[in-house]
Formats: C-alpha cells, structure tokens, sequence
C-alpha cells in the first residue's frame, strides 16, 4: 500500500523553502502521498495569517501537497505545545500516517525525540528545577531550556558530552522546538507515526530581509506589507522566494486582496478589551491574572494590536506569549477550549488524482472528517459543534476583515467548499 506523509504547517505564506520540503520527504520515506495539517486564518505566534486558509490550501497544493486538513483555532493559535498536540493528535487518529516530517536547522531526529521523551516524561528532578528557575523570573522557554540543560548534565552518563551540546543548540531554534514538541506529542500518544526531519536551508525562520533562493516566511510577510513597494517589485520578490505555479497565484491573489495583519483588527481588540473586566480577562487561555490588570491598566494607551503587545511586554512575558494571549481574547478561546482534544478534522483541498488517499482516510480515521461545511451537524458528533462552530466564527472574522479591507463581499465559512486542483 503507497504510504502516507504527514506535514504540520501553517505556509503563512508558501515558498520555495515548504516546496523543497514536500519534494525531499517523498525522496526521503519513498511515501506516495504528502497530507498537510495546517493552521487556518489565525497562526501560532497570536496573529491572523497574511492570506486566508482556501489561498494558503491552494498554495500548498501548488507546491506539491496531495491533500491539506485543517487545524482546528484553538489548537492553531495555541502555545508550540497546545499547536504540536493538536496536529499530533490528529494525524494519529486518521490512523494511516506512516511518517511525521519536519524540517529542523539540525536535521537530528534522534536528538528531538530524546528531548521529546524527557519532556514527555517529565521527570520530577527536571520539574523541581524548572519551578525554581521560574521564580527567577525567565521567561517559560528560557527558563525550561535551562531546566533540560540541568537535568542533561546530571544525567551525562547516559549521553556524551557532545550529545548533551547538540541536544541544547536545540533549543534555540523555533523550529527545531516545534520538532522537539512533535516528538512529545507522538511518546505521550505512543503513536506508531514515525518522525523524519529535513534540514533547513536557506534563510533563518525569523530572518527579515530576503537574501536567500530559500527566504523565510517572516522575510516574505516583512515584504508583502511593505507600503513602499511598487506591483512589479512584488512580482519579482515573489517569484524569487515561491515556486512559479505558487508565485503567479500570489500575483493573481494581490491584484484583488491586499494581506492582512494584526493591526487590521485593533478596532475590534479594543472594543473586547473595552468591554470586558479584569476577573473575565483573566479566563482566556494564556491569561494570566498580572497580564489581565496590565491590560486594563495600559487600555487608556492603546494604540493598535501590534503596539499594544510591545507596551505589555516584559522580561517575563514574551511578545509572542501576549499576542497570543490577545488573540485568544480576540477570538473568546478559554483555556478549557484549548485542553479540548481535536474530535474532527475538516478537508480544505486536495488534488484530484490524490482521490484514492481521501478514501483511506476516510475508511481509517477514527475522528469524522468534514467535507462539507453547511453539513457539519451530520457528519460530526453533537459534543463537537461548539468546537467547529468556533472555527466558523474565527473563519468568519478574519473574513469580514479582510472583505472590508479589500471592498469585497463577505462570503460565509459555512458557503465555502474544498479547493480542488
């Protein structure tokens, strides 16, 4: 039986970089078919995704992709945890993924999975040290990468030396930390799923200037909001970072729509954050009380969503942690609906001479995928609506934002169908 690729992704936006990963994965694993996970309107680092889910599923598929399931939003928007056990989860439940790819900058799957399975475990020594770091005041990453670097050391027989230094150069990396957050999603589910891992090349994840044949998708946001650059430099840039097939859809996609940015929702951030108290701040994931009186004690100084984040960032609090705590006030995402575990997975688009690979996965999965939105009450359990009707409402705002910004029509969630190629 022709095998099967998972990729976790949010392509925020696809380039040449996610195309040489599709490629290289089904040289790698000899695996048919590539199934992507991605993220919808809004992404991992609290902010709306720069072109819709149906563009980004389209560029996807473009770029090689057989088919492209769809994050649920609170999973999407999650902390690298919450995000990585989500698509985990799912790509286990379809119960015939063979292998879980990931690029990362040091291209060691063992090392993630080693640093997986500790934190997986969570051992008591290496929780003691990481509650005493905490209180130094470290920001939760720094903090946790200093408690692993503690627990590696005095447990040094069981690596070398040298291991021990590759294991946390690890650390320093986003992407290499969302493969040690996969490799810890698979040992907790003691999924049979294998990880693989692609070394990165070309530009650093949050590398801003476009330098490379492979840039990053920071650098390519960077450019595409640039206020200054004129439709033809846009094409040229384009081209360079995205396959042609993905690059000349940009191009169409531009001529119509411009990308959407934090700051095109800081009315309606204010208007939430306006209406709501400290005590209700305080129950939306990511949260925390200190961050909730901050935000009702700056209110006064809010400016837009991007300055908002910079004027409550502290030492303690990164700037991605308060953007994303923001979004989930933004989009009424509680902490109980992030620990909900992802019950169905909704079809975005797929190719069709990929038809045979919907139809595994349609008679293995043990969670109901959704082909057709405006059906979703037929063909998901009742205890799963609230959950799909939040990535309806979360499809729907990002939608009336970016029709009110582009002086197009509103088109519901509930209307739109699978992209096919």
């Amino acid at each position: 039986m022709e095998g099967i690729t998972g990729i976790i992704a949010e392509y925020n936006p696809f380039h040449k970089g996610h195309g040489y990963q599709i490629e290289k994965v089904r040289k790698l694993t000899g695996d048919r078919y590539v199934l992507v996970i991605m993220s919808g309107d809004f992404v991992q680092r609290g902010a709306p995704a720069v072109f819709d889910k149906y563009a980004r599923t389209r560029m996807a598929l473009l770029g090689g992709a057989d088919a492209v399931l769809e994050l649920p939003s609170c999973r999407s928007c999650g902390s690298a945890e919450y995000f990585a056990k989500g698509a985990v989860e799912i790509l286990d439940a379809l119960g015939c993924v063979e292998h879980l790819c990931f690029g990362s900058e040091s291209g060691d799957a063992a090392a993630c999975q080693t640093l997986g399975r500790i934190l997986a475990r969570e051992p008591e020594e290496f929780q003691e040290s990481l509650k005493k770091i905490l209180k130094v005041g470290l920001s939760f990453p720094a903090a946790r990468k200093k408690a692993l670097t503690v627990y590696l050391e005095n447990h040094s027989s069981e690596n070398s030396q040298t291991d021990i230094l590759e294991m946390l150069r690890l650390l320093d990396s986003p992407n290499n930390l969302l493969g040690i957050e996969y490799c810890k999603a698979l040992s907790l589910l003691n999924s049979q799923i294998t990880p693989v891992t692609i070394k990165r090349e070309g530009a650093g994840y949050h590398e801003k200037e476009i330098s490379w044949s492979m840039p990053s998708a920071t650098a390519l946001r960077r450019a595409l909001i640039d206020t200054e650059r004129t439709e033809a430099s846009i094409s040229r840039l384009l081209f360079h970072a995205q396959p042609d097939s993905v690059a000349a859809f940009t191009v169409k996609l531009l001529s119509s729509q411009s990308p959407v940015t934090e700051d095109d929702f800081s009315l309606l951030l204010k208007y939430r954050l306006l209406l709501l108290t400290v005590e209700e701040l305080a129950a939306f994931a990511d949260v925390s009380l200190d961050l909730a009186r901050r935000i009702r004690r700056e209110l006064n100084h809010f400016a837009s969503f991007s300055q908002f984040i910079s004027l409550l960032k502290t030492r303690e609090m990164t700037y991605t942690r308060i953007s994303r705590a923001l979004l989930h006030i933004l989009l009424s995402i509680t902490q109980e609906d992030m620990a909900e575990s992802p019950g169905y997975v909704r079809l975005l688009g797929f190719r069709r001479e990929s038809s045979p690979l919907l139809r595994r996965l349609q008679d293995s999965s043990r969670i109901p995928i959704v082909t057709k939105a405006a059906d979703y009450r037929k063909q998901i359990p009742k205890d799963q609506w609230k959950g799909f009707e939040k990535d309806l409402f979360c499809a729907d705002l990002y939608e009336s934002v970016k029709a009110e910004k582009s002086q197009k029509a509103f088109v519901s969630d509930l209307q739109r169908s699978p992209v096919i190629l």
